[in-house]
């Protein structure tokens, strides 16, 4: 689902505090060292430069091992693909940025390991500053999931063996529980049982399952081998694990919490050199597709959810990866669908209650595509090359490359395109 999200100033705060706060709080103090008056982009005085669209990328940001050097968040003008501002990240090891609605901030997730601290970064999207972190309790913090209405992020701590509860509005953890092993996603589901969290553990067979006010555990549930990812269908009744070990999709009721169906993907695959298997899925905007980024395979495989069975494969290239679809625009009714390893973004043709269809493909110089992010009126994407150090720009009316393969430093993960209306920040959410 994709929308677009306006936003409420909240917190800033010195640079240096936040850096002494979380060395002296280890994991161990839930609280977030941001206190100083929160920014605004229409207040008083400011330069109207502050209102600008800008385009957010961290650099390096993916593969954990070859981030040996202090990352830097890059503020980037959308219209001429120059640097405005570079932010360090305190010296962690970041991974994605997470946009706050309705608060003018974002998370800066992390990679955990030796001598990385357990904790997220509190991004000002209006000072385009870091001022603040909030220590999770638990290592390795690298995805998040959220409530409908943000009031509470979660976040899988993949090191740790846990996730965490973090209050938003108070900018602290209110408590951090055990899980399974590398507990990689989590999805916060309104089920007719009430809110629920799933949390798939990548380094087992299983899904833990908790109640989402409390955290209290309610069950764990066997699926298929390495769950990577996890997905809940349109009407929050079943919930999708994908299974990166034995390349298939598990279905699970998300009330009786029963199995359904575990449905392989297909593909030949073909190991990528140093690559682990990774799955994301993607549910179609009308809600009959599930698209699975089935990488070893180099193709995206497309189940149908009401017979929970595998129809086609649309060729994706290596590492095929995730399909993002434009909600509006000239591009509306396609799928653009990067590829990890390869030289180009594939686009398919979305055609209702029929399987979608190849369409074309878009190439770029840079190697390798991961994340698109979009404009405000979907006439353009931004796409991240991980393996090129560099971002592209796509015209959605032509779906060719207008500005090619851009070079913004090594392993970036995503690019986020952000603007601001009154002061608010908006921007379209990817799930």
């Amino acid at each position: 689902m994709r929308t677009s999200i306006r936003r409420r100033p909240v917190l800033a705060a010195a640079l240096t505090a936040a850096l002494a706060a979380v060395l002296a709080a280890g994991t161990a103090a839930p609280t977030v060292s941001a206190v100083a008056a929160p920014a605004r982009a229409d207040e008083p005085g400011r330069h109207d430069d502050a209102l600008a669209p800008r385009l957010y990328v961290i650099s390096p940001s993916s593969d954990p091992d070859t981030i040996t050097t202090w990352s830097t968040i890059s503020v980037l003008d959308p219209r001429t693909q120059q640097v405005t501002k570079q932010i360090p990240t305190l010296g962690f090891k970041p991974h994605k940025f997470y946009p706050i609605p309705g608060r003018n901030i974002a998370y800066i997730t992390h990679f955990g390991g030796p001598g990385t601290p357990a904790a997220i970064e509190v991004f000002d999207m209006v000072r385009n500053e870091v001022v603040g972190t909030i220590p999770t309790g638990g290592d390795g913090p690298r995805h998040m999931g959220f409530s409908p209405d943000y009031r509470h992020g979660y976040t899988a701590n993949l090191d740790g063996g846990s996730i965490s509860d973090i209050d938003v509005a108070a900018g602290r953890t209110v408590r951090t529980v055990p899980t399974g092993k590398k507990p990689n996603y989590i999805r916060y589901v309104e089920t007719r049982a009430g809110p629920r969290l799933f949390v798939v553990n990548f380094g087992e067979d299983t899904m833990t399952v908790l109640e989402a006010r409390t955290l209290a555990p309610i069950a764990t549930v066997t699926v298929g081998n390495g769950p990577y990812s996890l997905i809940a269908t349109p009407d929050q009744r079943e919930v999708i694990t994908a299974n990166a070990r034995d390349n298939t999709v598990t279905f699970v009721d998300a009330v009786s919490l029963k199995v359904r169906a575990t449905v392989p993907i297909g593909g030949v695959h073909e190991p990528i050199p140093n690559n682990v298997q990774r799955l994301n899925l993607r549910i179609s905007p009308e809600g009959r597709w599930l698209w699975v980024g089935n990488q070893d395979a180099s193709v995206m495989s497309i189940v149908d959810l009401p017979s929970r069975r595998l129809v086609t494969q649309i060729p994706a290239g290596r590492g095929a990866d995730i399909a993002f679809f434009p909600a509006e625009g000239p591009a509306k009714g396609y799928a653009l669908v990067t590829s990890r390893y390869d030289y180009f973004v594939v686009v398919a043709k979305l055609n209702g209650q029929q399987p979608p269809t190849f369409v074309k493909r878009i190439n770029q110089t840079a190697r390798g595509s991961h994340f698109i992010t979009f404009d405000e009126d979907f006439e353009k994407g931004y796409l991240s090359q991980r393996p090129g150090g560099a971002f592209s720009v796509l015209d959605l009316a032509s779906l060719t490359t207008i500005a090619d393969s851009v070079p913004v430093g090594p392993s970036p993960e995503q690019a986020t395109y952000v603007w601001f209306e009154h002061g608010v920040a908006r921007f379209h959410l990817e799930h």
